[in-house]
């Protein structure tokens, strides 16, 4: 197995394909990247902008390019050394009907040899015998009235045309539409229908040739006439087109029933994106073909599984992976982890590292600050002081209104395996009790494979049901009996309800966690928004040094091969932008007179909506910190800058929840929040001015901030994982702000000036980075620099001991640490508690068995002794990595 020294991000779509990153493997190779970790690449919806709405699993995503085109840069990526790990998506499929599978669905229903690939009740009360379809934008009468529902004939088959959607029309259907326009030579087309119709049991590939040969026949140009002529005529018959549309296999629906209803399992609330039954082996083997082909051909060495956490049973699924890629296959998961929670065990190589930009997010934030910060928040939002009961609250508001149709599917499955033997249970309240338990749940899911359940999980589901009777004591009676059903039964058959019940309980745990936390209270707890992160807890704003480096002792015993990420795809906020923010935790008592004095000059600016002040005080303290953490390096307030800030804040306002929403937008709201925006960025108004010297201050120690997260990524513990275009800034809003152009040309010209200078000297380069920081190019050096010496001495940081070290003089003014493998040390010492640094004497004692001679890394300077002056240390540049000679 090839470890990855680290890994560069790549988001393919239509604008960044196979050919752009061949084009770039040169600069990869420089900057010292050993690995591409890509997006999926597999056939994706029209024009996705990242892969993850899949269409068809047995070839390359088109827009991409061509296999050829994956095979050069394959071969171009060995040339450099430079391996491939891909993101695949298990979980689920797009909902769309150029789906290769779902369209044989839609088409044949139950008779389809995808209907058991997709995880659909086909026995759903309301929808039985068909798949639910929910797109439509009102109920199926109103679209017809208004005529965009109706019935179209193509070379290849009939369909229900709704907007630019093409919905296949059964073929139990074809005999009413073609009747009376085909003449006796034509007679063979009912034999033809009458075999698709009757064979049951006849494959797609089959029934797509049987289909293709009675295309031939209904496209002749006479009977394709006639065709059309009678489709006109149906068109004009709501009663007989309404007729056609309840007679699929299929149940088309306003878009919002599937808030109260649903037959399939969706990625989130997500209607457009459809859920496998990974857990069937047929499905499993369909969908890893062609993936596992490309892993055969040598293409790609790794896998990253995106959503494990969706899928019924995980650790048997990595299981089979493992088996079918073997064990010289990189693999690590998208997982999610609690603070307190550890990876559950699975072969694999470790998680995609949203825990660790947790750790290296609270390290960099003052926590004592932070203290300060809760207080002010609290003095102007006394209502949310309660992180964890807003949490629980949110989770629990999200079923009935959003994911009613799961919760009801759930309560559905439980009474039909038979789990619940007391007939006079009230409904209601049990159902209600499933959702407390489900919102009480401490952590995304359980990953449960047998009964009884392991410790730990054992513990995680007693928790839950604590703090569920502990809420909700009147649903005692309720919570204990599904409490009993985590026990083994004395019948066999029971037990394995039990465990059929639960593993799909916790396909709902996760998917609730997230909407509740990630999408909707990370949007209104607000203390410092740069802890409202993916893998973040908000209720920790900061942890002490110490802490932070238990944690990476861990971490190298536990965990050495999972990524340090501290950017990806679904990331709130840029990896600078949080940066920025943590820096408010010290700067407090500044903060607290600042936002004092611009809620004053900025009342005048809220709008009166529905009774109150628009936009709220909660919404405007989000807004500051957002606005410094995004503010252009260079200061400029641009159009584009504006026009993003207020896209992404209506992104902001829907997602809370709170004044608005996605299902029920308050636009009156929206617009005096955009037109507030306005304001804020306006120079010739008064906050602005107000703002700068603040923003100025926050970018400065910003830059050297921002080193000391890239540095740590670099050399802690893990393997560092670059976001696409983060080598220099990144201080992006929320998706898809953080998927905009990545200037490479820019990048690949800043890396030639810096590789110039330095053959001038180490002085010139150093000036040229400093001088041309507005553009992040500090960073680019100080990431270059590290990984090009990970690559060259990889053991040091992938099995190298991981030894803290404390400065003499103050706790928070320094991180310390070592990495030793062997006979090869590596020194790490970087500032923190900048903006109150005094400078007073500050030291740092080296081991006895340390090396005395090193090299800065940055500065090449020799530095020697068992004592290192840390002032001293950070004359020529404000952080170290010391290296021997």
């Amino acid at each position: 197995m090839i470890i990855p020294s680290s890994t560069y991000r790549i988001q393919f779509n239509r604008n960044f394909n196979f050919n752009h990153l061949y084009n770039i493997l040169d600069y990869l190779e420089d900057l010292g990247i050993t690995t591409i970790y890509a997006s999926p690449v597999l056939q994706a919806a029209k024009g996705s902008e990242h892969g993850y709405d899949g269409i068809d699993v047995t070839r390359i995503n088109e827009e991409l390019g061509t296999p050829d085109d994956m095979k050069r840069l394959a071969q171009g990526l060995k040339k450099k050394g430079i391996g491939w790990i891909q993101d695949i998506v298990p979980n689920h499929l797009a909902f769309d009907t150029n789906n290769v599978w779902l369209k044989d669905v839609l088409e044949r229903g139950t008779n389809s040899s995808y209907a058991t690939y997709f995880d659909i009740d086909w026995e759903h009360p309301f929808y039985t015998g068909k798949l639910m379809v929910p797109f439509l934008e009102a109920p199926v009468a109103d679209c017809l009235k208004q005529n965009i529902l109706n019935v179209r004939f193509r070379e290849d088959g009939f369909f229900l045309a709704y907007r630019d959607l093409y919905y296949p029309v059964s073929l139990e259907t074809y005999p009413l539409l073609i009747s009376g326009c085909l003449n006796d030579e034509f007679n063979n087309v009912n034999s033809l229908l009458n075999a698709l119709i009757s064979n049951k049991g006849v494959s797609y590939e089959q029934c797509c040739g049987m289909k293709t040969e009675l295309m031939a026949q209904l496209n002749d140009e006479t009977v394709a006439f006639n065709i059309n002529e009678k489709i006109k005529d149906i068109n004009t018959d709501n009663e007989l087109l309404l007729s056609i549309v309840n007679a699929q296999h299929y149940a088309l629906c306003y878009h919002m029933d599937s808030n109260t209803s649903i037959n399939y399992r969706r990625f989130f609330n997500v209607n457009g994106l459809i859920c496998l039954r990974m857990e069937d082996e047929a499905v499993f083997n369909a969908y890893h073909a062609y993936i596992h082909q490309l892993y055969e051909m040598g293409h790609i060495q790794g896998l990253r599984i995106d959503h494990v956490d969706g899928l019924r049973n995980p650790v048997e699924y990595v299981d089979r992976l493992r088996a079918l890629f073997g064990e010289d296959c990189y693999i690590i998961v998208e997982k999610i982890l609690d603070d307190k929670e550890e990876l559950p065990e699975m072969r694999i190589q470790g998680t995609s590292g949203y825990e660790f930009l947790s750790y290296i997010n609270q390290v960099i934030t003052d926590n004592k600050g932070s203290e300060k910060l809760l207080k002010i928040y609290n003095s102007y939002v006394p209502e949310f002081n309660d992180y964890d009961k807003m949490v629980f609250e949110k989770k629990l508001s999200f079923l009935e209104p959003y994911l009613n149709g799961e919760w009801d599917n759930l309560l559905r499955l439980l009474l039909s395996l038979s789990l619940i033997e007391d007939e006079e249970i009230k409904m209601p309240a049990l159902k209600k009790a499933l959702g407390v338990f489900m919102a009480a749940f401490p952590v995304y899911r359980a990953y449960v494979e047998k009964m009884p359940l392991d410790p730990n999980d054992a513990e995680l589901v007693k928790a839950g049901f604590e703090k569920a009777l502990r809420l909700f004591p009147d649903l005692n009676y309720e919570l204990t009996v599904l409490q009993s059903l985590f026990e083994p039964h004395e019948d066999q058959t029971k037990t394995n309800n039990r465990l059929t019940f639960i593993q799909r309980l916790f396909q709902f745990t996760g998917p609730l966690a997230a909407k509740g936390v990630e999408d909707t209270a990370f949007y209104l707890y607000n203390p410092l928004i740069s802890h409202n992160e993916v893998g973040d807890q908000p209720r920790v704003l900061g942890i002490d040094v110490k802490e932070f480096h238990n944690k990476m002792i861990v971490r190298q015993e536990k965990n050495p091969y999972s990524f340090n990420c501290t950017s990806t795809h679904d990331t709130k906020r840029g990896e600078d932008a949080r940066v920025r923010i943590n820096i408010i935790s010290e700067m407090a008592d500044e903060w607290k007179q600042l936002v004092a004095h611009w809620q004053n000059i900025n009342e005048p600016y809220r709008q009166s909506v529905a009774g109150e002040r628009a936009p709220i005080v909660n919404d405007i303290y989000y807004l500051y910190q957002a606005i410094i953490g995004g503010f252009p390096e260079d200061l400029k307030v641009t159009r584009d800058f504006v026009e993003r800030t207020k896209t992404f804040f209506i992104k902001v306002l829907r997602e809370s929840k709170l004044r608005s929403e996605y299902i029920d937008p308050n636009y009156s709201y929206e617009a005096a929040s955009t037109a507030f925006i306005e304001h804020l960025l306006n120079s010739k108004d008064s906050f602005l001015p107000s703002l700068m010297p603040f923003v100025k201050k926050i970018i400065q120690f910003a830059n050297t901030y921002t080193m000391v997260q890239v540095i740590i990524k670099c050399t802690a513990p893990g393997i560092p994982d670059i976001y696409r275009g983060c080598e220099l800034w990144d201080l992006s809003y929320v998706d898809p702000d953080n998927r905009r152009y990545v200037n490479y040309d820019l990048r690949k010209r800043l890396v030639h000036d810096m590789k110039a200078k330095d053959k001038v000297s180490r002085e010139a380069l150093l000036d040229y980075a400093e001088k041309n920081q507005e553009i992040g190019t500090q960073k680019m050096f100080v990431t270059r620099e590290v990984l090009r010496y990970r690559k060259q001495y990889p053991k040091l940081f992938s099995e190298g001991a991981y030894l803290p070290l404390y400065a003499e003089g103050s706790e928070r003014k320094v991180i310390a640490f070592m990495r030793r493998h062997e006979d090869q040390w590596l020194l790490v010492i970087l500032p923190l508690g900048i903006v109150s640094d005094t400078g007073k004497e500050l030291s740092l004692a080296l081991p006895g068995e340390a090396p005395s001679k090193w090299i800065n890394l940055f500065t090449r300077e020799e530095v020697t002794g068992q004592t290192i002056d840390i002032h001293k240390l950070f004359n020529k540049f404000p952080l170290a990595v010391l290296v021997q000679p």
